[in-house]
């Protein structure tokens, strides 16, 4: 899933987007879209990962984040 999402951040151009899934109760994944400027701020504070500092540095780099 991880190289999916990365492969598709660089077709798209995206250094960073906010997938949407929704799963069926039996395991099945679906897409529904990716926000290229997506809410994350409350994932950053209910799991306390440094999102905010990690996109900065990206545009602060011009990184791609698709490593």
């Amino acid at each position: 899933m991880r190289g999916a999402l990365a492969r598709f951040l660089a077709d798209f151009g995206l250094s960073f987007g906010a997938f949407d899934f929704a799963v069926t109760a039996s395991g099945a994944w679906w897409f529904l879209e990716c926000n290229p400027n997506g809410q994350w701020a409350w994932l950053e504070d209910a799991a306390g990962l440094p999102i905010t500092h990690a996109i900065a540095d990206l545009l602060e780099n011009g990184a791609s984040g698709h490593d």
